[in-house]
């Protein structure tokens, strides 16, 4: 099981997913990546990308995020998130979209999603994502977003997990990094968003 450590929900257990591939964030790598981000969580729009349990989304929820959308391709691990989002009582507050994000459409698939549970559109301040080790998964997300423009607020942030010698140091078009960041076999990577003029 893995607990909440911050926040509103701070000792909430969440639901295990139905998948061996998923390997939630750890509660103390958690606590790390919300102590360097700091203010930044309070008010923001969040994305939770390769989402899992959903618990980076429902981490930031419970330290005051505005509203968060899980970003889940596999279907048994979608539903567990919603479980997750229900028992937490934070379906006003989530929406989870059970897409590939790397799917070509990403765009409109996350802004139907969003008008469905938020109303009126707001790009994302503050995106999270712990894919899979080893395949090149986050300049791939990166380089997605960037071509989805419309999705980020004016100097987003995206924070990724990453195994050591792993994938934190890439270059992607509109992406800055911000900071590095070792947890012991766990490695933190940030970007800003500048979109170019």
């Amino acid at each position: 099981m893995v607990r909440i450590t911050g926040g509103e929900l701070r000792g909430r257990l969440l639901r295990n997913v139905p998948d061996q591939g998923v390997r939630p964030t750890t509660g103390r790598v958690r606590e790390a990546v919300f102590s360097m981000l700091g203010e930044r969580v309070r008010g923001a729009w969040v994305m939770d990308l390769f989402a899992g349990s959903g618990v980076m989304g429902l981490e930031a929820l419970s330290r005051g995020a505005r509203g968060a959308l899980f970003v889940e391709r596999e279907g048994r691990v979608a539903e567990r998130l919603r479980n997750n989002l229900s028992d937490c009582r934070m379906e006003a507050r989530g929406e989870v979209v059970h897409v590939s994000v790397l799917a070509a459409d990403l765009e409109g698939v996350v802004r139907r999603a969003f008008g469905r549970r938020f109303g009126e559109w707001a790009p994302f301040d503050l995106l999270f994502m712990d894919p899979p080790y080893g395949r090149g998964l986050i300049p791939a997300t990166l380089d997605a977003l960037s071509r989805a423009p419309g999705l980020l607020a004016a100097d987003a942030l995206v924070v990724a997990e990453h195994e050591p010698g792993g994938e934190g140091r890439v270059t992607a078009q509109g992406w800055h990094p911000v900071q590095q960041r070792r947890h012991g076999d766990t490695r933190i990577a940030i970007w800003r968003w500048q979109m170019q003029a």
